[in-house]
């Protein structure tokens, strides 16, 4: 029977980011995945990355225009979906080689298979029976299935079959409104698919600052996407040539036909099938791992991090609380992660925000300034091609400190981390507005708060 110091189930970013400062400490580990392929976990092989990079390319598909006008000689005759999943694959194959190399480096162990807890000590993966001194949970999650749009991965699908897609439909139904949802629903739509969002909602990005989220619906209105708002499905039919979804919204019925229809309502933990009972974890009602602020289970040699966990699914997030699990064993601490995280949303234009939000502020009564600049007159953005959008803080009137920020426009995803750093130091907007930024640079537009 083999025995660790530490060992990890799941090469999510958590669970990789986890066993690296580990084995760079010293310390014997294990990290365990059900494949080599899933190392990376769902940022890398079915999330963040393959989307990124579909974004990517629909950025360059929307400004051929602007290109054009500058005197670019362009021919863009539509997308080969093949060359791209080709292209998307080497780079996912690429940065989990990456990935794999800095684990052997750091003397982290692999072992593939699936696990279950036997006790509060030792686990069993396929046939082998394993002992640790300390464990660290980071199954992650995957796609919620509604009980009345089951996924068949070929006319309705999760986010897991978005980028396997044999030919690229000519029209989309997509059910959620989230950050996946809209991404997904930027991309098609520059690829030239007909585009249906459906919100359950009032509003898409219903998590996100409202004026943000309004100004995004803007955008996709008037880039030819149909949004939906308030609507529930009533009932789904399947043909050889599509999916009829009959919705209501707004008290009335009516039929969508799409080729495929992207159903991204959501995602629940992978926490059922680990047998965590018998090491003494407790789940909450939602199936989320519980955790105190250190990240230990109600099994104290035990840790939990990332999706498994109710706190932001977010692959950065989840580095963070890697990195301080690690660190808490390693030192026998009780760390908690007091830092501010950003949300970001890869549409075209991009959307990030950070601490407060104005409409928070307004319902626990603090009493704030808000301040907007437009991307309008902003020098880099106009000459990227892309002047739409604004930057805002969220400011207390009291002492002037920064509680949040919201951004919609141009590299938003690359500029929201000034403000990061501004709301969780607690700087001023005078502090703020003091630091000289570049000319012409699209973070130039924070110093004209």
């Amino acid at each position: 029977m083999d025995r660790y110091e530490v060992v990890i189930i799941g090469a999510g970013p958590g669970g990789y980011q986890a066993a690296l400062e580990l084995g760079n400490a010293g310390k014997k580990v294990l990290l365990i995945d059900k494949a080599k392929k899933n190392i990376g976990g769902v940022c890398l092989n079915v999330g963040c990355i393959p989307t990124k990079n579909y974004l990517h390319n629909a950025e360059f598909i929307s400004k051929i225009e602007h290109f054009m006008d500058s005197g670019v000689n362009l021919q863009y005759e539509g997308l080969n979906l093949g060359r791209l999943q080709t292209k998307t694959t080497a780079l996912i194959d690429e940065i989990r080689s990456g990935v794999v190399w800095m684990l052997d480096q750091n003397s982290v162990e692999l072992l593939y298979g699936e696990v279950t807890f036997l006790d509060q000590q030792t686990i069993k993966v396929d046939n082998t029976i394993i002992e640790f001194d300390k464990c660290i949970v980071a199954t992650g999650s995957k796609p919620r299935e509604l009980e009345f749009l089951p996924f068949d991965g070929k006319q309705i699908i999760s986010s897991n079959e978005l980028f396997t897609l044999e030919a690229l439909p000519k029209s989309i139904t997509i059910v959620g409104s989230g950050a996946i949802g809209c991404e997904a629903a930027s991309f098609f739509n520059a690829f030239g698919v007909k585009v249906t969002l459906l919100s359950r909602g009032e509003m898409i990005l219903s998590k996100e600052d409202i004026d943000v989220a309004k100004a995004l619906k803007r955008v996709f209105k008037r880039g030819g996407i149909e949004l939906i708002d308030s609507a529930s499905i009533k009932s789904v039919n399947k043909f050889t040539e599509g999916v009829e979804l009959t919705i209501e919204s707004g008290n009335e019925e009516q039929v969508l036909k799409s080729d495929v229809v992207l159903s991204v309502s959501g995602r629940i933990p992978n926490t059922s099938e680990l047998n965590l009972e018998n090491a003494g974890i407790k789940l909450d009602t939602k199936g989320f791992i519980e955790i105190n602020e250190a990240f230990q289970t109600t099994n104290s040699n035990i840790y939990a991090v990332g999706d498994c966990i109710d706190t932001p699914g977010l692959a950065h997030t989840a580095y963070k609380e890697g990195k301080i699990t690690a660190y808490n064993i390693i030192n026998s601490t009780s760390k908690a992660n007091t830092h501010i995280s950003p949300s970001t949303v890869y549409t075209n234009p991009q959307v990030a925000t950070c601490g407060l939000k104005e409409s928070d502020a307004q319902n626990k009564n603090i009493d704030i300034d808000v301040k907007k600049v437009y991307f309008k007159a902003n020098a880099k953005a106009k000459i990227l091609g892309d002047d739409s959008g604004f930057a805002k803080v969220i400011v207390s009137k009291e002492d002037r400190t920064i509680l949040g920020a919201a951004i919609i426009g141009v590299e938003a995803t690359e500029i929201i981390h000034e403000l990061v750093f501004s709301v969780e130091k607690k700087l001023t907007i005078d502090e703020l507005r003091d630091v000289i930024h570049a000319h012409p640079s699209v973070s130039e537009i924070i110093s004209y708060l």
